[in-house]
C-alpha cells in the first residue's frame, strides 16, 4: 500500500491558509532586507497534529531566488532547538487537537551557505524571494486521512514568528 500526500495549500484555494498579515509583511521585503538578515537569527517553527511527527533529519529552509543571473533554489538544513507537546483544548464549539511544536534554526554550515547567497545577491541586480520550510513525516498511522499543519518563520531576533501557513490541511490518500 502506498500513501500519497497532497499538500492542499498549494492546490486550489492555496491562499486560504496564508494569513493576510503575512502577505502584507512579505510584500514589502526587498533585496536590502534580505542582505541585512543575520542568518544565525533565522528560525522556523512547525506545528502539527499528534500523533504525526515530522522527520527532523530532513527539515530544511528553502529559498527560491530570482535575479538577473537566473532562478536558483537553495536548501539550508535546519537543526532542532526545541520540541514541545501542546495538549488538546476544548472550547465551546470546537476541540483543538493535541499538537507537537518544533523550533529550528540554521545549523553552522547553513549559516555559512546563507551568507554566501547574501553575498551573491549583493553582486547581482534584481531579486525576488520565496521562503519555504520542507520536511517529511514519521510515524504516520495507516488510517490517517488528514492532519493540520502550521509553519512560522522568524527572520530577525527583534521580531515575532510570522505564520506562513496556519492550520493548513494535508490530506492523505491510500493507493492500492
Amino acid at each position: 500500500m502506498k500513501i500519497v500526500c497532497f499538500l492542499m495549500v498549494f492546490i486550489l484555494g492555496g491562499c486560504a491558509s496564508i494569513p493576510l498579515s503575512t502577505m502584507l509583511e512579505f510584500s514589502s521585503f526587498q533585496k536590502s532586507d534580505f542582505v541585512a538578515l543575520e542568518p544565525a537569527d533565522i528560525k522556523a517553527k512547525v506545528i502539527i497534529d499528534q500523533p504525526v511527527e515530522i522527520d527532523i533529519e530532513k527539515v530544511d529552509l528553502g529559498l527560491e531566488l530570482e535575479t538577473d543571473l537566473g532562478n536558483r533554489i537553495y536548501k539550508f538544513p535546519l537543526s532542532l532547538i526545541e520540541r514541545r507537546s501542546i495538549p488538546a483544548k476544548e472550547g465551546w464549539l470546537s476541540v483543538d487537537e493535541a499538537k507537537i511544536e518544533y523550533t529550528f534554526n540554521l545549523n553552522a554550515e547553513s549559516v555559512k551557505s546563507f551568507q554566501e547567497v547574501q553575498q551573491l545577491l549583493t553582486n547581482s541586480s534584481g531579486g525576488k524571494f520565496a521562503f519555504s520550510v520542507n520536511s517529511g513525516f514519521e510515524k504516520l498511522p495507516p488510517d490517517l486521512e488528514s492532519v493540520n499543519l502550521s509553519i512560522l518563520l522568524k527572520l530577525k531576533n527583534t521580531e515575532d514568528f510570522v505564520p506562513i501557513f496556519e492550520d493548513a490541511t494535508i490530506e492523505f490518500e491510500t493507493d492500492s
